[in-house]
């Protein structure tokens, strides 16, 4: 069979496990191309891929999301295997460890066949933040050539029989979902400001109205990103901001105030728009970085862990 393997990775650690993915398929008897994801991502014809994905704070790399997203549709059509690179301890070979949340949405979103989580490699010299402060206490090589052919052998063997599972479709992905909750945030704040001018001054009201803005938009934000299949913080971040941006200026200025004076004002609008973009994407970062729980078994992919 023809096969595919490509992989997200910031150090190279990752790829070096995609490559000998991709060798010991070829030595079970596969024609497979192991490619960069931007190469990968113009690449067609496959009958399997597998894609891996080094782990950041419980996030895979956004080149493996970016590839995942974009041949959605044609994944959706081959049987499809997920690995992660991660863990710097010999817990991945002693544990099955399961993709984080976000891992998880997308196999779901593609009907991968399986997942498995190898251990990573920081170097003592890594660079940036938090690498070089983890560097300290836990560089060195966590990958073990051994568990990854043993897992590519699995892939292998069931390669032939294997298909594709179905998708899992994502409700909380939906577009209106994500406005609405936008715009249940914009009239709590609406609400806000209309108790704060009854009870004190225009310029009290704003540095309060200011100040609250994070606390009405957080948990608003939270119900948002706790569903299955969110999209990521910083496109639903500046979704909310679009979003209460055009019901000010239809609501606010167009209606009430006949007038787009308001948004000549930093502190009743712009300072208020940061606020809800940044606390919205924050809330969002910190709900991805939430351990994930693991599908419906691994599939025939887990033959290869035994």
């Amino acid at each position: 069979m023809r096969v595919l393997v490509t992989w997200g990775s910031k150090r190279g650690g990752t790829e070096g496990i995609a490559r000998i993915v991709g060798q010991s398929l070829r030595d079970e008897g596969h024609a497979v191309d192991v490619l960069p994801p931007r190469e990968a991502a113009r690449a067609s014809g496959y009958e399997a891929v597998v894609v891996g994905g080094g782990l950041y704070a419980n996030r895979w790399h956004p080149a493996a999301r970016r590839f995942v997203r974009r041949r959605e549709q044609e994944l959706r059509r081959v049987p499809t295997w997920f690995f992660s690179s991660g863990p710097l301890d010999e817990s991945a070979e002693r544990l099955e460890i399961p993709p984080t949340r976000q891992v998880a949405t997308l196999m779901e979103r593609v009907g991968a066949v399986g997942h498995v989580t190898f251990g990573g490699r920081l170097a003592p010299d890594a660079k940036g933040f938090p690498a070089s402060g983890m560097a300290r206490t836990r560089a060195g090589d966590w990958r073990s050539p051994e568990h990854i052919r043993a897992w590519a052998a699995g892939v292998a063997r069931a390669l032939p029989s294997a298909r594709p599972r179905d998708a899992v479709k994502q409700p909380g992905r939906s577009l209106p979902r994500l406005v609405l909750h936008a715009a249940v945030g914009w009239a709590a704040c609406g609400v806000l400001m209309a108790v704060l001018l009854a009870l004190a001054s225009e310029r009290v009201a704003l540095a309060v109205h200011a100040a609250l803005v994070p606390i009405l938009f957080v948990p608003v934000a939270r119900h948002y990103f706790a569903a299955r299949g969110a999209r990521d913080p910083l496109p639903a971040a500046l979704a909310f901001v679009a979003t209460v941006i055009v019901l000010d200026l239809v609501v606010v200025a167009g209606l009430f105030l006949r007038s787009a004076v308001v948004f000549a004002s930093v502190a009743s609008t712009w300072l208020p728009f940061a606020l809800v973009f940044l606390s919205t994407w924050a809330t969002g970062e910190l709900t991805w970085m939430l351990p994930g729980t693991s599908l419906q078994g691994a599939g025939p992919a887990a033959e290869g862990r035994r």
